[in-house]
């Protein structure tokens, strides 16, 4: 028995040791992140898909007007297409283009070896593309000529914020196999295709409007032309296919992640 148990009368316990928990999210690294892509999103390469949104609303709007010598107002048509083009080249095109962009200039291995983690490259890569669109779905609405009481403003910024968040996690789906902004733009032109034509093009074709009840792009679409016809935008089939289309383009892009990580 050495001296220090001879005088406590009992055996030297070593001291517990507590290790710091590990935070998910780091609030400074989050901010760079989103300071970053809010400063990409309007350098040059980008900034085209909503300035076009909101060019195609209002160019939409006159050009209905002509057609219809003013004696209709389409402006709820005009609206809903800046709408679709907005989500389809702002939300997939641009999230995905960003993202191959930073590839390609081995940014996004300079993130991934600072300590940022995934989760906060995700939110900071997202946020920004989903403030940017709900910010022209507003100014779509002004481009437009469409009016609308608060409690239609309410219901077409909830769906359109909706499927801003869908738009924008398809986007970085595409971006995971993106290896420059040339391929981004390769691998997504069929989806925008689908996203874009089948809602615009379903009320002449009968297949095609089954099919775009089912895409949160049609989803969007008819909900936009039900307020300017004064009808209730969403049924329930509808916010059943939002909140799965989200869930299941979250759950795809984290397997997708996992598999085929940014940090690879």
């Amino acid at each position: 028995m050495n001296n220090t148990q001879k005088h406590t009368g009992r055996s030297a316990v070593a001291p517990a040791v507590t290790l710091p928990k590990r935070k998910l999210i780091h609030i400074r690294k989050l901010s760079a992140i989103l300071e970053m892509k809010s400063t990409a999103l309007f350098s040059k390469n980008f900034i085209i898909g909503p300035i076009f949104a909101i060019g195609f609303a209002f160019l939409m709007d006159r050009v209905y007007n002509v057609i219809t010598d003013g004696a209709v107002d389409m402006s709820g048509m005009a609206l809903a297409m800046g709408v679709l083009m907005n989500i389809c080249m702002t939300g997939v095109y641009v999230t995905a283009a960003c993202l191959a962009e930073e590839k390609e200039k081995y940014t996004l291995r300079t993130l991934m070896t600072s300590s940022v983690n995934g989760l906060e490259f995700c939110l900071g890569s997202l946020i920004p593309v989903i403030v940017m669109q709900a910010v022209v779905n507003v100014l779509c609405v002004f481009a437009s000529g469409f009016s609308m009481n608060p409690g239609e403003w309410a219901a077409y910024l909830a769906v359109s914020t909706a499927c801003a968040i869908i738009g924008s996690v398809i986007g970085m789906i595409f971006g995971i196999f993106a290896k420059n902004q040339m391929s981004a733009g390769t691998i997504t032109t069929p989806a925008l295709l689908v996203l874009m034509m089948i809602p615009m093009f379903s009320s002449m074709i009968g297949a095609m409007e089954k099919v775009s009840s089912f895409l949160f792009t049609g989803v969007v679409y008819d909900a936009i032309l039900k307020i300017s016809m004064g009808e209730p935008p969403l049924e329930a089939k509808g916010i059943v296919i939002l909140l799965a289309e989200i869930l299941i383009s979250v759950v795809l892009f984290l397997a997708l992640y996992r598999k085929n990580g940014l940090e690879r």
